[in-house]
């Protein structure tokens, strides 16, 4: 019983000191903090630091990531903020908030579920952005969630079509290409 005791006891020091490298303990009102370390401090805060998850978010959303307000709707149940930002961008033709209205319809996220609406602006995306190099990942994933929405409602042949482009595209080496440069960047190697 002691050595069971005496391993919880480790196993909850362990976790108390690696919770706080899951969650630094960095002042909000710090002038140097960037909106990327805020931005992560917000996402971080919906796991380890619920309490602090709206001063966070609402810190990165007045330093332009208005992205911030879906954490914010997951946490409080109220996703109306994020919403009227999504239609305001994907209004404004900004690839993010089209795909993030597209998203939130076909999963019926803080809307009503419409997966006509979903195709609707999954086409959009497509239209506007299939030849964009920088959109090449997001152009492959929007793809296959019509391939997924098709193949829900049953529509084998635009189902097909989805699947024809995935199957034809050089999807794998893409995503490869884009982990190497993540790693390169992070200043990771995998080589022995």
């Amino acid at each position: 019983m002691k050595k069971m005791a005496t391993l919880l006891l480790a196993t909850v020091i362990c976790f108390g000191t690696m919770a706080g490298t899951f969650f630094p303990d960095l002042d909000i009102n710090d002038p140097n903090l960037s909106q990327d370390k805020v931005m992560r401090q917000c996402q971080k805060s919906l796991m380890h630091a619920s309490q602090e998850l709206n001063a966070w978010c609402e810190k990165a959303y007045k330093m332009g990531n208005w992205q911030t307000l879906e954490l914010v709707g997951l946490h409080t149940g109220d996703g109306s903020r994020y919403i009227a930002e999504a239609k305001k961008h994907a209004a404004e033709g900004d690839p993010d908030g089209i795909l993030a209205l597209a998203y939130v319809y076909s999963t019926g996220r803080f809307v009503t579920k419409d997966l006509t609406q979903s195709i609707k602006l999954y086409n959009r995306y497509l239209t506007d952005n299939s030849n964009e190099v920088k959109e090449k990942m997001r152009v492959q994933k929007t793809h296959k969630d019509l391939y997924l929405i098709y193949t829900e409602l049953g529509n084998s042949e635009k189902a097909a079509e989805h699947k024809r482009f995935l199957d034809e595209s050089n999807h794998g080496e893409i995503r490869k290409e884009i982990f190497e440069k993540q790693l390169k960047e992070s200043g990771i190697s995998l080589d022995n």
